[in-house]
């Protein structure tokens, strides 16, 4: 139940912060004062679409395959919205060459759709093939590491670990591919614990890039242990709202309890996904006989 709760926390994130995308902290709070819950109809984004993508990719294969990742990205082009940049890119080169592989791309696409390596792979294997899916669209160390400490960070949440072991998985995940990533994250964390969320942020950050997203989601959940508290404060703080809140929730949504409204807020859609997703885990795990999260 676990990875079910990760899946639901991550869509519930990303329905929260997609109508604030792109917002300043100011103009959010001027326009709404402080976002309580959903301020439009809930929909998803390429956030929670492609993570999910990557969850089919994964279970038709038996394996991530970078390029077959990739290939399932372009096929469902129709249907993924405001792809970001560097995912768009990196589709256009394929489109033109199917053996491309991107050595760019520093934004947070490949860390957003990491929780599905979580949820699919053990924990001794969850770097290696969230390096391999990254590398569908992104191929910045940087982007890497993200991924990887995201990755990591869910590992450990469905595993039932604490919030400081969570952190520190997210910190040894980055540091596999980027110490300055790594470091990044552990500054963030420190000025969250001595100064208020938002000062960490003005400090750091919260836009799309991998440097900041990142670092962001680590420092929210290191003050906010409360599903409810720490996707409203990654949507509240703005910038790459969606992404954000989608990340932290993902890891806090399998370590504390999710308001049973925003499950409701995902019927449709959303739920039909999250539901296909789960039943390609649970097929995936018994025929590989690994389970998510755990060590072998």
């Amino acid at each position: 139940m676990k990875i079910l709760n990760s899946m639901y926390g991550q869509a519930i994130g990303d329905m929260l912060g997609e109508p604030v995308e792109g917002l300043t902290r100011e103009e959010i709070a001027m326009q709404h004062h402080s976002i309580t819950g959903f301020i439009s109809p809930p929909s998803i984004t390429d956030d929670t679409i492609m993570t999910h993508l990557v969850v089919r990719s994964i279970c038709e294969t038996g394996r991530a395959d970078r390029r077959h990742i990739a290939q399932t990205f372009l096929r469902n082009r129709a249907r993924i919205p405001r792809m970001g940049p560097t995912t768009a890119q990196a589709l256009f080169g394929l489109a033109d060459d199917p053996d491309f592989t991107p050595t760019t791309g520093t934004t947070d696409g490949a860390a957003m759709r990491a929780p599905a390596i979580a949820w699919l792979f053990p924990a001794d294997r969850v770097i290696p093939n969230a390096i391999e899916s990254s590398l569908a669209t992104h191929g910045a160390p940087v982007a890497i590491a993200g991924a990887c400490a995201v990755a990591c960070a869910v590992s450990k949440a469905i595993a039932g670990a604490d919030i400081e072991t969570v952190i520190r998985a997210g910190v040894h995940g980055a540091r596999e591919v980027s110490g300055d990533l790594a470091s990044l994250i552990l500054e963030v964390v420190s000025l969250a614990s001595q100064r208020s969320l938002e000062d960490a942020i003005d400090i750091t950050g919260c836009g799309i890039e991998t440097e900041e997203a990142v670092p962001a989601v680590f420092a929210i959940i290191s003050k906010h242990h409360d599903f409810r508290s720490a996707v409203l404060a990654a949507v509240n703080l703005g910038g790459d709202a969606d992404t954000i809140a989608g990340m932290a929730g993902a890891i806090i949504g399998s370590m504390s309890p999710i308001p049973r409204d925003w499950i409701d807020a995902c019927r449709g859609q959303p739920e039909a996904m999250i539901m296909e997703s789960w039943r390609c885990v649970s097929r995936f795990t018994r025929s590989t006989g690994h389970r998510a999260g755990t060590s072998h």
